[in-house]
């Protein structure tokens, strides 16, 4: 694997070859599309499927050409090819994903009456699922050691960027009508309210007792279960809050919250972790 920097920002090109980018900058964004973006490792396959199973409620399923997969833009898959053109001709509504930054997303997306969401997780487990996930993939740069990796990670040296500098560019936009923040952590503590809300927020309300069938399809042990075995299965692990006590030192511990305190002070965005 191989990287590139665009605007400063590191890519893998295997996976994010520079023409997606800009091919990217003039994508045509319905108003009816679903848009998912996060910080790699922060719970978008998680909510990805949250979002299908509130659509396969009102009868709405997934057309042959999707995967499991998040559909990224930004990505190409070998024996698909680049999903941003694919999806130029994909059928309504599309549910799309994407990790790039802020100022890489479609120039048209801000205008549109399309529904945003931005998924969030804290810092702490993100680095950890992130250091995990390398270790998994092989087309990834496996970090030489947690410590290392830790070095990196505060630094900000990693694939789509800084983490704050990624979630700050997401949380500038907080007051716009058509964006949605949920946390991993709020996720796992009470999933039916979050999807209560993020049905309500679709347009597509659901009964308490549709609520409750997408909540029980895509609690995070169960579908794990499912996954075991399977390709998919790369993209979980233990999906829990605070299995960063179990790789921190207590110096990296400390260098986390200071970096945490220094950026995220009188932002008005804040993460639990545990």
């Amino acid at each position: 694997m191989t990287y590139y920097k665009e605007r400063g920002i590191s890519f893998p090109d295997t996976f994010v070859p520079r023409s997606n980018l800009e091919h990217m900058k003039t994508f045509d964004i319905r108003d009816d599309d679903i848009m998912i973006m996060s910080y790699p490792k922060t719970g978008t396959w998680w909510i990805y499927q949250v979002v299908k199973q509130i659509l396969a409620s009102e009868g709405i399923q997934d057309e042959k050409y999707l995967s499991n997969l998040p559909n990224h833009l930004e990505f190409t898959v070998p024996g698909i090819g680049a999903l941003v053109e694919l999806f130029k001709t994909a059928p309504s509504p599309r549910v799309l994903t994407t990790h790039v930054p802020v100022e890489f997303l479609p120039s048209g997306l801000l205008g549109s009456k399309a529904k945003i969401i931005v998924m969030m997780r804290n810092p702490k487990d993100t680095a950890v699922s992130t250091f995990h996930f390398y270790q998994k993939v092989p087309e990834m740069k496996t970090p030489e050691s947690w410590d290392s990796f830790v070095e990196e990670f505060l630094a900000g040296d990693c694939p789509w960027g800084p983490f704050y500098d990624h979630v700050l560019g997401f949380w500038k936009l907080k007051d716009h009508h058509n964006i949605l923040f949920l946390k991993y952590e709020d996720m796992k503590k009470d999933l039916p309210a979050e999807v209560r809300k993020l049905s309500s927020f679709l347009g597509r309300p659901l009964t308490e007792e549709a609520v409750q069938a997408v909540a029980s399809a895509t609690q995070f042990d169960s579908m794990n279960k499912t996954l075991v075995g399977q390709k998919i299965d790369l993209q979980t692990r233990k999906g829990v809050i605070g299995d960063w006590k179990n790789h921190f030192s207590d110096e990296q511990s400390r260098a986390f919250d200071d970096q945490y305190r220094d950026r995220l002070s009188n932002t008005g965005l804040e993460f639990e972790f545990e």
